[in-house]
C-alpha cells in the first residue's frame, strides 16, 4: 500500500467510518432520498417556474428530471463500489486528487449546509403569510423574514439538530413515518386539483411557451426546479450507515428520482390548470404577475382556496400542516446529510481532524453536526428568503454533482478491482448526459445569480492553502498560509467592488429594452471584474504549483479543467440572453446579444463536451484511491461493524 499523507488520512478516516452505526435498510435509504426530494420545493417551485416559463414549465421539470436521473445513475455505481458516508465529497479526492477534490467538496458544502436553513425559512414563510397567521410579524410585506422570523427559524434549526443527534436509527424510523405523509398529501393535491383543471390555461394567449426556450431553461436553476430534485443524494451520503449499501443505495437513488419526476410533473400540470385568473385578480395570461401575489408565497394553498369548491378550500388547511411537515422533514434530513458531507470533508483532510469524531452512544459524527448547525444558522440572517437561496443552492450542488460521471469513469480505469454490485451500462454516454446537462443547469442561471455562486465559491478556495496544501502537497506552511490569506483578501475586495459596480450598477438596473450585450459600460465593467478575478485565482494557483512537490503538481494538473469550466461558463453566460436579472420572464426572452439564441446552445454544448473529455482523462490512481481499494478488498472489507460500545480513542479522530 502506498504511504504518505493521503494514505494515512484514508486509514484514519476508515477507523472513524467503522464506528458509524450500520442500521439503515433499503426502505430507510429510499425514504431519506424521497423525503429529501419532497420538501419546500413542491410548495414553492411550481409558481416560480410558471412565472419564468408559463405552461412550458412542465417541459423544464422533465428536462431537469432526465439530467438528475443520469447523475443519479452515475452515483448509484459509485455508491455501490465505495459505500462511504459523505461519499459525494470524498469520491473526487480518490479519482482526481486534492485540488479537484477540494473545489468540488467546497461547492457541495456551500449548497448542503444552507438547505436546512432554507427549509426552516419555508416553514416560517408559509405559517406567517397565510391565515391563520400562526407566527405573526415573522414575515415582512416584501416576503423577507423579520428579526422575529429569523429567530424562530434558528430555533427550528436547533430542533433539526436534536432529531439528528439522537442517532441515525431513530432518524431513519422517524423519517419513514413523515415521508409517507409527504407522499400522501401531494398525491391528494394532484387528485383534487384535477377536478378543477382548465385545459385552456395550457394554451391561453401567449401560447404554451410564452417566453420560449430561454424561459424554460432558466426556470430550472432559478425557480427552484433543480433545487427540488436534489434530495436524491441522501441515499449516497448515508450509504456508509446502511446494512447493505452495495445493493440498497443504488436502488434507493434510482427509485427516488423516478418517483420525483412523476410527482413534480403532475404537480406542475395541475397547478397551471387550476389557476383561476379572475379569483386571483390577474388578467390572463400575465404569468409574471404571479410573482407578486399569494400564488407565489403559497401556491397550492391559495390556488385551492380560489378554485371554488368548498372541499378544496377545506383541504387547503391540510396544506398549512404540510407546510410544516414537508420542509421540516427535509430540513432534518438535509442537516444529517450536510453533516455527513462535512464529515466527509474532514475525512478527506481538507478541514481539521476533530470533524471525524464519532459520538460513542449514538455513533454519529457529532462535531460535524454541531459545525453544520451553527454555520447553517449564520446563513439565515443575510439571506432571509427561500427564493434568494434556491438558485444559489442549485448551482453550487450542480458544480459538485457533475463530478459523478468523472469519478465513475476514473474509478473504472484506475481501480478496476473494486467490487461493483451495480454496474451502469453505457456509462460514457449516460455520464455525458449527466455532466453536460449539469453544466447547462449552471449556465442557464441568470448572470445575477451566477455572480453570487462564483463569488462565494472563490471566497472559500483560499482555505485549501490553509488546511490541505501544507500537509499534502509539499508547500511550506508559511508560504501556503500566505497564499491563502492574500487570496481571500483580494477576492473579498473584488467581490465588494463587483457587487456595487457590476451586479447593482449595471446588471440589475438594465431595462428589458436595452440588450445587456449592447451596453458598452456593462462590457467594460465586466471585463475589469472578470480579468481581475481570473488573475486572483490563476496567479496563486501557479505559485502553488511551482512550490509543490511532484504529488502536488499532479493534483493541480488533474484539476485545471475545473477552473477552465467555471471561468469559461461565466464568460459564455455573460454574452447571452441569460445576462440579466430574472425579475420576470420577459427579461430572459430578449433574443439580442453577441451570442444570440439559439446559437448559444451549440456553443456551450461543444465547450462542455470538451471539458467532459478533459475531465475524464485528468483522473489518475491517487494514493487515497489505492489505499481505499486495499481497504475495501481486504477480507471482510469494511463491512464488519464494531460491537456496540467499542471505539477507538477519541483523541485519534
Amino acid at each position: 500500500m502506498s504511504t504518505g499523507g493521503g494514505a494515512d488520512q484514508v486509514l484514519l478516516a476508515d477507523e472513524a467510518d467503522r464506528k458509524l452505526r450500520r442500521a439503515l435498510s433499503f426502505q430507510d435509504l429510499f425514504m431519506i432520498s424521497f423525503g429529501g426530494v419532497v420538501g419546500s420545493g413542491w410548495l414553492f417551485a411550481v409558481s416560480g417556474a410558471a412565472v419564468l416559463a408559463g405552461p412550458a414549465s412542465i417541459v423544464a421539470w422533465i428536462i431537469c428530471g432526465i439530467f438528475m436521473m443520469a447523475i443519479g445513475l452515475c452515483f448509484a455505481e459509485v455508491a455501490s463500489s465505495l459505500h462511504k458516508t459523505g461519499q459525494l465529497v470524498r469520491g473526487p479526492l480518490y479519482s482526481h486528487g486534492g485540488f479537484t477534490g477540494y473545489i468540488i467538496a467546497a461547492a457541495y458544502i456551500l449548497g448542503s449546509i444552507t438547505v436546512p436553513a432554507i427549509e426552516a425559512e419555508a416553514v416560517i414563510t408559509y405559517l406567517a403569510s397565510n391565515p391563520p397567521n400562526i407566527i405573526p410579524n415573522a414575515v415582512a410585506s416584501n416576503g423577507l423574514l423579520t428579526s422575529q422570523g429569523i429567530l424562530v427559524a434558528i430555533l427550528l434549526l436547533i430542533g433539526f439538530f436534536f432529531l439528528n443527534y439522537v442517532g441515525v436509527r431513530f432518524l431513519g424510523m422517524f423519517n419513514t413515518v413523515v415521508t409517507w405523509w409527504k407522499f400522501i398529501i401531494p398525491t391528494l393535491t394532484i387528485i383534487f386539483l384535477f377536478t378543477v383543471y382548465h385545459q385552456s390555461n395550457m394554451t391561453i394567449a401567449g401560447g404554451f411557451a410564452p417566453f420560449g426556450w430561454p424561459g424554460i431553461f432558466t426556470s430550472i436553476p432559478t425557480a427552484g426546479i433543480g433545487f427540488a430534485y436534489l434530495g436524491f443524494r441522501g441515499a449516497a451520503q448515508f450509504s456508509g450507515e446502511a446494512k447493505n449499501p452495495q445493493r440498497d443505495a443504488p436502488r434507493a437513488i434510482v427509485y427516488s428520482i423516478s418517483a420525483a419526476v412523476v410527482l413534480y410533473v403532475l404537480l406542475q400540470v395541475v397547478f397551471i390548470g387550476a389557476i383561476n385568473w379572475s379569483a386571483a385578480g390577474i388578467a390572463p395570461p400575465n404569468w409574471a404577475a404571479l410573482s407578486s401575489g399569494p400564488l407565489h408565497t403559497a401556491p397550492f394553498y391559495n390556488v385551492m382556496k380560489e378554485a371554488g369548491p368548498a372541499l378544496l378550500g377545506g383541504f387547503a388547511s391540510f396544506l398549512l400542516v404540510d407546510a410544516v411537515i414537508s420542509p421540516a422533514g427535509t430540513g432534518w434530513i438535509f442537516l444529517g446529510e450536510a453533516t455527513r458531507a462535512v464529515y466527509g470533508v474532514g475525512a478527506d483532510g481538507f478541514f481539521p481532524k476533530p470533524l471525524l469524531r464519532i459520538q460513542q452512544r449514538t455513533r454519529i459524527p457529532w462535531v460535524a453536526l454541531i459545525v453544520t448547525t451553527i454555520v447553517g444558522g449564520i446563513f439565515i440572517a443575510p439571506f432571509p428568503s427561500w427564493y434568494l437561496f434556491a438558485g444559489f443552492v442549485t448551482d453550487t450542488f450542480a458544480v459538485s454533482l457533475i463530478m459523478g460521471p468523472l469519478t465513475l469513469l476514473a474509478l473504472r480505469k484506475h481501480a478496476p478491482n473494486l467490487k461493483r454490485p451495480y454496474r451502469l451500462p453505457a456509462a460514457f454516454w449516460i455520464g455525458a448526459i449527466a455532466f453536460i446537462g449539469g453544466a447547462f443547469v449552471i449556465y442557464w442561471t441568470a448572470f445575477g445569480g451566477l455572480f453570487y455562486v462564483m463569488s462565494v465559491l472563490f471566497l472559500v478556495l483560499p482555505l485549501f492553502y490553509l488546511f490541505y496544501a501544507p500537509k499534502n502537497m509539499g508547500i511550506a506552511a508559511g508560504k501556503s498560509i500566505a497564499i491563502g490569506v492574500v487570496q481571500i483578501i483580494l477576492v473579498a475586495i473584488l467581490t465588494a467592488w463587483g457587487y456595487v459596480n457590476l451586479y447593482i450598477g449595471d446588471v440589475v438596473s438594465l431595462s428589458p429594452s436595452e440588450p445587456p450585450a449592447s451596453d458598452g459600460t456593462l462590457i467594460t465593467t465586466f471585463a475589469i471584474y472578470y480579468i481581475a478575478l481570473l488573475l486572483i485565482v490563476a496567479v496563486p494557483t501557479a505559485i502553488g504549483y511551482a512550490w509543490s512537490n511532484a504529488d502536488g503538481r499532479r493534483m493541480y494538473r488533474a484539476g485545471w479543467w475545473v477552473l477552465v469550466l467555471l471561468f469559461g461558463m461565466y464568460l459564455i453566460n455573460f454574452f447571452t440572453v441569460y445576462n440579466s436579472w430574472p425579475a420576470v420572464g420577459g427579461l430572459l426572452s430578449n433574443p439580442k446579444g453577441y451570442i444570440p439564441t439559439p446559437w448559444d446552445t451549440p456553443v456551450f454544448l461543444v465547450f462542455a463536451a470538451a471539458i467532459y473529455i478533459w475531465g475524464i482523462y485528468s483522473g489518475y490512481r491517487t494514493k487515497e484511491l489505492e489505499s481505499v481499494e486495499n481497504l475495501l478488498n481486504r477480507p471482510g472489507g469494511e463491512e464488519a461493524d464494531l460491537p456496540p460500545g467499542s471505539s477507538i480513542p477519541e483523541s485519534t479522530a
